[in-house]
């Protein structure tokens, strides 16, 4: 088994628990057809504090691409409608070869390693602000919920390659001259890749509705909000039957 690591480095928290609890009714307040039990209670009743884990990896890679760049171009052509001789617009594509090289360096690219939290809400409210990264200290998290990671090194790693590719070929993909393109194709070399592990601190709150567990989140250093939310079918089935009426409306009066 591998040894585990010791975190590095730490985000301390800068949203205080009320603030957090104010962005949540803010957020919550916002949410259309949501259930109106749900807006009463404003999902702060089990607001806490959590460091969550994760991986930062650094890398430089330099990428030469290839691909065929496509540039639109237009002609006219003639066509009968209802015995009427009309013209119009046919777009056609004109492909030519293209190259490039793309030269990047990944800066804290963050990989959570909390499974206990949604990912989707983990993402939705990253990035965590890593210059502000101090040096792990047990003083910064005593008397908070830290959660260890879940997600080992050699998990994370392949994550962040993963990412790191699919971004590149972005880049590189924005390079490509023209209107379109197809068949991308990128060579990469990376160098002076190195890997933290670090505690990000957010406001987690927890709240069930109807038998169903849902999360809200918000970014303890930011104070950016995501959550999971239930709808109310009622409320969305009054606005579909006022819309029809709308709609009935409109075509009567026309």
């Amino acid at each position: 088994t591998a040894p585990a690591h010791r975190p590095e480095s730490v985000l301390p928290f800068r949203v205080a628990e009320t603030d957090a609890r104010d962005r949540l009714r803010a957020w919550f307040g916002r949410l259309w057809l949501a259930p109106g039990a749900l807006k009463r209670r404003a999902l702060t009743d089990t607001v806490r504090g959590v460091y969550l884990p994760y991986w930062t990896f650094d890398a430089r890679v330099e990428a030469d691409w290839t691909a065929e760049a496509g540039h639109y171009y237009y002609t006219t052509e003639s066509y009968v409608d209802n015995g009427q001789l009309r013209t119009r617009q046919v777009r056609h594509v004109r492909w030519e070869p293209a190259a490039g090289r793309v030269s990047h360096f990944f800066d804290d690219d963050l990989v959570c390693a909390s499974v206990g939290v949604h990912p989707g809400l983990v993402r939705a409210i990253e990035p965590f602000p890593t210059g502000e990264l101090k040096a792990y200290d047990p003083g910064y998290v005593a008397g908070w919920v830290v959660e260890r990671y879940q997600i080992d090194l050699k998990g994370a790693a392949e994550r962040a390659s993963a990412a790191m590719r699919a971004k590149l070929e972005a880049m590189c993909a924005r390079q490509v001259p023209g209107d379109t393109h197809r068949n991308l194709q990128v060579r990469a070399s990376y160098r002076d890749q190195t890997f933290k592990h670090i505690l990000a601190p957010l406001w987690l709150a927890t709240y069930t509705h109807h038998g169903r567990t849902y999360q809200a989140v918000v970014n303890g250093v930011t104070g950016t909000v995501s959550g999971a939310r239930p709808w109310s079918w009622a409320k969305i089935a009054l606005a579909v039957s006022l819309a029809l009426l709308a709609l009935y409306l409109v075509s009567r009066l026309g």
